[in-house]
């Protein structure tokens, strides 16, 4: 059985027949991944304790039929600060679903493997509220940029006039002049300010970040993030 290591950032789990599990991760070299971590249900389990959700690990895995099979694994980074919060893990959880709903299995992009990772890092050094509703909307607006979505914010999507404030149109993807506002009657106006916030993905306003929460849901619509209400809510 061929055996290989990938440096992932585990996502989630959910548990499978008596005594295994099913490890969701990101790898770094392959994309999004399902493996089967063995007996790691067991209150014996020795690796268990290295695929909790977040942590960032070196995982050994082995070639196997429906799921490649989780043979080993070694911590880089747990990220306890992260864990060990309410606030933190509601932010984590927010972005570790938005990649299992955006990202296709085993495409690979290293770009979302750092976003996540500076995630982690940035909400461990990060203590006020506000502060984690900005690294989530931002993280949010970022992915979907990553992921081909990035919004039209130069140039009016309908005229193509170069503009500097306008309205920012969900369904369109991108900013509307005034004189072609009009082609979307539930666009939202913005000023210069937020149009340089979405620029420049520096989502400082609860504005910027309700416009990258907004558009997150219009794009993805049909997978809503389920952790999403969760988050608002301790985060208040």
């Amino acid at each position: 059985m061929a055996t290989y290591k990938t440096k992932a950032i585990i996502l989630s789990s959910y548990p499978y027949r008596e005594h295994d599990r099913i490890i969701t991760f990101y790898s770094e070299e392959f994309g999004k991944m399902d493996a089967r971590a063995r007996g790691t249900r067991k209150i014996t389990s020795k690796l268990a304790g290295h695929l909790e959700s977040f942590i960032e690990t070196e995982l050994l895995l082995a070639n196997g039929r429906r799921w490649d099979i989780l043979a080993g694994s070694r911590t880089l980074n747990n990220h306890y600060i992260v864990r060990s919060s309410v606030e933190k893990l509601a932010s984590a959880s927010v972005c570790s679903e938005a990649i299992k709903h955006i990202t296709k299995p085993l495409s690979s992009d290293k770009r979302v493997y750092g976003l996540m990772r500076a995630l982690l890092v940035g909400l461990e050094k990060m203590h006020e509220k506000h502060g984690q509703k900005y690294l989530v909307a931002t993280f949010l607006w970022q992915l979907l940029g990553i992921s081909g979505f990035r919004a039209e914010l130069k140039n009016c999507i309908n005229c193509r006039t170069e503009l500097k404030e306008g309205s920012f149109s969900f369904e369109g993807g991108g900013i509307l002049c005034d004189n072609c506002k009009y082609k979307d009657m539930l666009s939202i106006e913005i000023d210069k300010i937020i149009l340089n916030q979405l620029k420049t993905s520096n989502l400082k306003s609860e504005e910027s970040q309700s416009i990258a929460k907004r558009f997150w849901q219009s794009i993805v619509d049909h997978r809503p993030l389920d952790s999403l209400d969760f988050f608002e809510t301790v985060t208040i």
